[in-house]
Formats: C-alpha cells, sequence, structure tokens
C-alpha cells in the first residue's frame, strides 16, 4: 500500500473563504471533534483485551486500527485520550487565545532557523521512539543484501533498494550492524527532513497549523520510526515534488524541470510514484500557458528516471525484464494476483486502510475544486486513490 495517498490526498484542502459562524461555534465543534476522537481511542483502547504484537487475542478487532492503541498500553491510551479531550476543551473556553496563539506559532515556523530546529528534535524523537519494525517483506532483506555483495535491486524499488543495500554493506564492514539498524538510520534521518519539507509546505496555506495536524495524523509517518520499510526515500521525495508543485503554482517566475526531475527521481526510487505523474502534466499545461514552453518540455523528461533506469539495466537489472518483474504490470500480466478481490469484504478492509494511512481523505467530498492549485492537488490525490481502489 501507497503511502502516497496521505501525501496527496491530505493536501487538498478546500480554498479559504469567509463563514457566516461565529469563531466560538466553530471552535466549539472543532473542540467537540477533539473530543469525540479522544473519547473513541480510550474505549476501544480500554475495551479489548490487552495484547502484545504478533500475538492477538481472540477479542481483538479492526475497527478502522482504532483499537491498535492497546499495543501501546493503556497509559499511552489514556495519556492520548487525556490530551486530546483537554486540547479540546481549551479551544472550546478561550477560542481568541487559541487563535492567537496559532498566529504566533505560524510566524515562527516562517523562520528557517526555528524550522531547522522542530526538524531536528524530530529526529531525535524518531530515533528515540523507533522499534525497528520488520514485517514480512523487512525481514528478508538482510539474506538478500548478504547474497547480492555488489548492490540489491528489483523492478519496483531499483534506487531506494539499492541505496539501502549499499549503506549496509559500508556500516556492517564498519561497525557491524545488520538490516533493521541500518534502516533505523535511514528512516529517522528521512523523517527529519520530511517534517522539514512539511513544514514549508505548510506554510502556503493560511492554516499551516491544520495542514501539518492532517500530514501527521496519518499512519503513513510510521515509516519514520525506525522501520524496515522501502518507503522512506519514496515520501520524503514525492513531499519534495508537492513542495515543489506549490511554489510553481504560486510564483510564476518559478522554474518547473526541476520537478520533472524530481519526480523522475521518485519514479526510480519506486515505481508507484508514477500514480503522481497525471499531476506533472497538470503543470506542464499550466507551464506551457505562462509562455514556459522549453521549462515544461525539460519537466517531461525525468531525466534521473531515464538515465537511472539504464544504469541498473548495465548493472544486472535487465530492463527488458520490467514487465515480467515488476508489480506494476503484474509481473507479466497475472492480474488476479494484485486486483482488489470481489465483496464487500475487500472493499471494506481497504478503506480501513486508507483511512489509517490517511484519515484526511474524508476531507475530499468537501472540497471545492476551483483555482489551479486544487486541479493539481485533486489530480494528485486521484492517481493515488485510483491505485487504491483497483
Amino acid at each position: 500500500m501507497s503511502v502516497h495517498v496521505s501525501l496527496a490526498a491530505v493536501l487538498v484542502l478546500p480554498t479559504p473563504t469567509t463563514t457566516e459562524a461565529s469563531p466560538r461555534r466553530t471552535t466549539a465543534l472543532l473542540a467537540a471533534g477533539v473530543c469525540l476522537l479522544g473519547g473513541l481511542y480510550l474505549w476501544r483502547g480500554l475495551a479489548v483485551p490487552h495484547a502484545v504484537p504478533g500475538q492477538p487475542e481472540a477479542g481483538l478487532t479492526t475497527w478502522f486500527g482504532v483499537d491498535r492503541w492497546v499495543f501501546v498500553g493503556r497509559g499511552w491510551a489514556i495519556t492520548f485520550a487525556g490530551l486530546a479531550a483537554a486540547a479540546g476543551l481549551a479551544v472550546w473556553r478561550w477560542p481568541e487565545r487559541a487563535r492567537m496563539l496559532a498566529v504566533d506559532v505560524s510566524a515562527a515556523l516562517d523562520r528557517r532557523a526555528v524550522r531547522g530546529v522542530v526538524a531536528l528534535v524530530s529526529t531525535g524523537l524518531f530515533w528515540l521512539l523507533s522499534d525497528r519494525t520488520e514485517n514480512l517483506d523487512g525481514s528478508l532483506l538482510q539474506g538478500k543484501f548478504e547474497a547480492s555483495p555488489g548492490g540489491f535491486a528489483t523492478h519496483d524499488e531499483m534506487l531506494e533498494l539499492f541505496l539501502h543495500s549499499r549503506l549496509w554493506a559500508g556500516l556492517h564492514e564498519l561497525w557491524g550492524w545488520d538490516a533493521a539498524q541500518t534502516y533505523r538510520l535511514v528512516s529517522c534521518l528521512a523523517g527529519g527532513m520530511a517534517v522539514l519539507i512539511a513544514l514549508r509546505i505548510a506554510r502556503r496555506f493560511e492554516q499551516p497549523l491544520l495542514v501539518l495536524g492532517l500530514l501527521a495524523g496519518g499512519g503513513w509517518v510510521m515509516v519514520f520510526f525506525g522501520d524496515v520499510e522501502n518507503y522512506t526515500l519514496t515520501a520524503v521525495v514525492a513531499l519534495g515534488y508537492l513542495a515543489g508543485a506549490l511554489r510553481f503554482l504560486d510564483d510564476e517566475e518559478a522554474p518547473l524541470w526541476p520537478l520533472g526531475l524530481l519526480l523522475g527521481l521518485g519514479v526510480l526510487c519506486h515505481l508507484e510514484t508514477l500514480v503522481l505523474g497525471p499531476s506533472l502534466l497538470v503543470l506542464v499545461v499550466i507551464g506551457v500557458r505562462h509562455g514556459g514552453r522549453l521549462d515544461a518540455g525539460l519537466a517531461l523528461t525525468a531525466v534521473p528516471a531515464v538515465f537511472g533506469m539504464w544504469w541498473f539495466d548495465q548493472h544486472g537489472l535487465p530492463i527488458a525484464e520490467l514487465v515480467s518483474g515488476s508489480q506494476i504490470t503484474a509481473q507479466g500480466g497475472d492480474w488476479s494476483r494484485f486486483l482488489l478481490p470481489d465483496g464487500a469484504t475487500g472493499w471494506w478492509l481497504q478503506l480501513q486502510l486508507v483511512l489509517l494511512l490517511a484519515p484526511a481523505v474524508v476531507l475530499l467530498p468537501a472540497c471545492r475544486f476551483a483555482g489551479v492549485r486544487s486541479v493539481f492537488l485533486g489530480v494528485a490525490s486521484a492517481g493515488a486513490l485510483l491505485l487504491v481502489v483497483v
């Protein structure tokens, strides 16, 4: 499952407009929503039997994954719910103070030094809170790296796996690290970079704290807590692409061709980044209308992906075998293995997965697709959601 659902869909926010509702009424509704969410987490965290990862109890449900809080213990569930309720009540009781605090924090984030400190602190938190989670694919990487001393890669994750494997080779020889330790380092450093980019993205919206909250509220951020997972670098590149796209849309003088390079780099890291391809076409049309035909043409070349695929073709990963070796082509057309199974159960599980990765996807029906920014973000979301649907 790709994290691009969160990276794209979470940013499709309604165009800020005036509202007839009073600030107190609006903040009261927000506070009620936060308290309800906190209570839900608390109820699900305490209602199910206490369990440990890998040993689910019979009473454990999969109700939108909320009960997964039981794995971290009742103490954390109560703490989270208590903080959420306190924050909601504070906003409801002192809406003007909350608004002024949000304005002050937003102003502080406009300073580069503050953003750097936040990113640095976040990196440290990612490292301290990491649990080196290994899924089935991650547990197999150690053996694959050892069997490929020149570097390991697949057609789906060319650059991402290759860089991880080469870094492991160096750190294993230097300090004796295993694959999980190497992934932990890359995961946490990538998390710090993702925070830095997310802060730049948020500054381009009238409610930066809301955007940051929506971004951080998705389960996709778990890849930055030391997980042995191959979407980490891809997620950072995708964030960089979205940040660059917003800059281009806000500033007619900003160049477009670097976005083609970024998207090409993302595709080279993981082919699933292709879901953002249609959004680049939107930017190209806008660039042509602004008179930048050469710039738009360069953006379409995606040079890093073309050159990178050629390099891998020359080093043991034949591009001619991409059709038979990539999941994006169903490994030669065996679509029955990859398409969503028929029946309500499959759709229900997929919906849960989307909401766990990107809860902010529920905002899509309320979005007003007016203006080039909304069109771009809508197309970016559509590509990611199409991948989920099929």
